[in-house]
């Protein structure tokens, strides 16, 4: 019983020491606005390519590395062979999208998303956007903005033609 009392103790104190760590010393830094720009401008023909598989899959609603979800409640199912996901995944790996590509109905707006920090609820991503009209919240520099009251927020900024970057934040 002494030594349950004790593993559990040490457990405690890991997983209090880690999240402590965490917060204080973040493992992983979203990418800069520049390094994305780049980025995209060195690859733009690779994001049009996932762009029109993306639309063209109306089945789909979110492609991940691990895992598919349905455009919505009409397609229960996402019934897209094997080595188009692996096309997908290909892109994503090149286009350095860590959590792959979303956008539902007529996809009008689609999120390539870059990198992820904390949980939906409250974290942050960070990524490119395709949008057919310009979005709200267009500023200069995403890495710069911030809300004037701290809370949630999707911020943009525009790329070229329909491209845009964006972050947002969940407080």
């Amino acid at each position: 019983m002494k030594i349950i009392g004790s593993v559990v103790k040490i457990l405690v104190a890991v997983v209090v020491i880690a999240a402590l760590l965490n917060s204080c010393f973040p493992f992983k830094k979203h990418p800069t606005a520049q390094l994305m720009i780049a980025n995209f401008q060195n690859n733009k023909a690779d994001f049009e390519r996932l762009l029109q598989l993306f639309r063209n899959d109306s089945q789909l609603g979110r492609v991940a590395y691990d895992f598919t979800r349905p455009a919505g409640v009409t397609s229960p199912t996402a019934d897209v062979p094997q080595e188009r996901l692996d096309e997908y995944r290909a892109l994503f790996t090149k286009l350095n999208l860590e959590a792959g590509i979303e956008g539902y109905g007529n996809k009008r707006i689609v999120y390539f998303i870059a990198s992820t920090q904390g949980l939906s609820i409250s974290g942050s991503a960070k990524g490119y956007v395709y949008s057919d009209d310009r979005p709200d919240l267009v500023v200069e520099n995403i890495d710069d903005y911030s809300s004037d009251d701290g809370t949630s927020f999707t911020a943009y900024q525009h790329i070229e033609g329909n491209w845009y970057l964006y972050f947002d934040y969940e407080d």
